[in-house]
Parts: C-alpha cells; structure tokens; sequence
C-alpha cells in the first residue's frame, strides 16, 4: 500500500513539472518523450512532431545564456544549423518510418549528459524500437540531442537518418 502511495505522489509530481515547465509540450520523461514521438509519426503527424522539439525562443531564451557557444558564435549561425539540420532529419524520417507503429525496445544514453545550471543536454541516445508487423528491431537513427529542463523533457534536433 506505501508503495503505491509513492507511485500516486511521484506521478503527481511528474504531471506538476509538466505543468509548470516553460517548455511547450514538454514530457515527464525521456520515455514518454519518445512515445509521444513515435505515436506522431505512426499518425504521420508533422505538426506534432515539430512541437517536440525546442522552439526558437525556448532556445533563445532559455538555452542559449547559459551556453559556453554564445560567446563566440552569433545566436542566428547556431539556430539556422539546428533548423535546417532538424527539417532534413524530420523529413526523412516521416519519409522513412511515418505510418509505422513502432514500440520502444530500450533507450540508451552512450554519452555522458552536458550539465548547465537550469538545464541538461543527453547526447548519444540510441532508441531502439520494434516493428508491431514484422517484429523487426532496430535503431531508430532521429533522435540526438535531448533536453531535460525542470523535470521536463524535449527533442534539441531530429538527427539525419
């Protein structure tokens, strides 16, 4: 029973850091992060999957002062990079995998997390998923950069397949 009452407050918690995240359409976690990912791409839902990335402003103003680039490289050089890096990915991989349901077999971290003061960067996540036709498995290659601000979690890029 004590367990199951940390479950209902952990679960609280998770819903009230979502809540009060400054991230639009943030997720609880990096889990449910790429199953609300995998879910827009079976519906083939460009729209949603856009939104699960880290919006201009978000990265502007939240992101952007706390990191060592913004220094020395113009904010406008790294956001056309992520831009047009992101489009691409998100385009091939609509192309490559939209329509398809996938369930995720594991998420891996290969990387040590880049730690910021409001913020953390998760580079090298391998999602491994699994064809529901097929049974087939594999990495599914889009997903780089995560982004957990306050509890809450978002895509920095889809990576180019």
């Amino acid at each position: 029973m004590l367990a199951l009452g940390f479950l209902v407050m952990l679960t609280a918690a998770c819903s009230d850091a979502v809540a009060r995240s400054p991230l639009a359409n943030a997720e609880r976690s990096e889990g449910a992060l790429v199953e609300a990912v995998l879910g827009a791409l079976a519906d083939k839902d460009r729209v949603a999957l856009q939104g699960f990335l880290i919006s201009r402003e978000e990265y502007e103003t939240l992101l952007w002062p706390e990191m060592p680039d913004q220094e020395y490289t113009p904010f406008e050089f790294v956001w056309g990079l992520n831009t047009t890096n992101s489009r691409k990915g998100l385009s091939q991989l609509l192309s490559s995998f939209g329509g398809m349901q996938l369930q995720v077999v594991s998420i891996d971290v290969t990387e040590e997390p880049e730690a910021y003061e409001s913020f953390a960067l998760h580079p090298g996540v391998e999602v491994t998923v699994r064809r529901t036709d097929t049974g087939e498995e594999g990495i599914l290659p889009s997903f780089d950069v995560l982004v957990e601000y306050g509890g809450t979690w978002k895509l920095l890029n889809y990576d180019e397949l």
